[in-house]
């Protein structure tokens, strides 16, 4: 019996740009990053939108000063704040409200992309937890930059470096070194499949303060998230990208690279 083939992850646009959509959160460094990957092959990536949960985020301002159009949100208006959700009963209606909010995204979207295209890609740069309608529409094309290394798991198979603050869990843990991990974003709480991690940083001299904790992610978006989200894109765009049947200890999918099939972790960026 022949091995199964690779499942090349999807794009809809037919030639071209790969056309890319950003959720965002905080300041617009990786927004920036897909700018720039844009500006310098513009035949390859084309940014076309940028949308938020909220109305004063920073990257918003990016998005418009270099003319894409830009969307603020009302998601904390609407659905609280999930600190606030402090017991089952709340915590289940943060999330009613959130799913119902993400679904009014995905049918904005769907209006625009009948107007002006198909987006074949959404990049997450997002503080917001994604479920229903938008992430069945955009399954397997929606990815997230994780400041964690996702290929690190404990005695029972589990993702260590999960979730809120990984760079100074990691840091607490000993680790030598920080990375960053891109992923493909599924129901899970960052256990989608990873495509490819970026150069490792050094945590030396660094204590797992919050100080040290942000001095490190700092030093981590330039070394590790450029390099590490510009190979994603581009390697997606060139279709050089595909999930396998098969799983790693985690449970994840294997990827295959140029139908190679890779560690856990997908491909590792060890020097820029």
């Amino acid at each position: 019996m022949s091995a199964p083939v690779p499942v090349v992850l999807p794009r809809l646009s037919a030639g071209g740009p790969i056309r890319v959509g950003v959720l965002v959160s905080a300041t617009g460094a990786n927004l920036s990053t897909l700018i720039d990957l844009a500006r310098r092959q513009p035949e390859t990536v084309e940014v076309c939108l940028v949308a938020s949960h909220g109305t004063t985020v920073k990257a918003l301002q990016v998005a418009r000063d270099h003319g894409i159009e830009a969307w603020p949100g009302d998601f904390d208006e609407q659905c609280g704040l999930a600190s606030a959700a402090t017991d089952a009963a709340s915590r289940a209606e943060y999330r009613r409200r959130a799913r119902l909010w993400h679904d009014g995204l995905s049918r904005r979207l769907r209006r625009w992309e009948d107007q002006h295209g198909d987006l074949d890609l959404i990049v997450l740069a997002y503080h917001r937890w994604i479920e229903g309608d938008l992430l069945d529409r955009y399954r397997g094309r929606i990815i997230n930059q994780h400041p964690g290394d996702l290929s690190a798991l404990d005695d029972a198979g589990r993702r260590v470096l999960v979730g809120r603050d990984p760079v100074r869990t990691a840091i607490g843990l000993g680790y030598a070194t920080t990375r960053t991990s891109c992923f493909l974003v599924d129901e899970s709480q960052d256990g989608g499949a990873v495509l490819c991690q970026g150069p490792p940083v050094s945590t030396a001299g660094r204590a797992a303060t919050p100080e040290d904790a942000w001095e490190q992610e700092l030093r981590q978006k330039e070394a590790s998230d450029r390099p590490c989200l510009e190979w994603t894109v581009l390697a997606y765009a060139a279709g050089r990208l595909a999930l396998t049947t098969d799983r790693h200890a985690d449970g994840s999918p294997v990827v295959a690279v140029d139908g190679q099939a890779t560690a856990l972790g997908g491909w590792r960026i060890d020097h820029v």
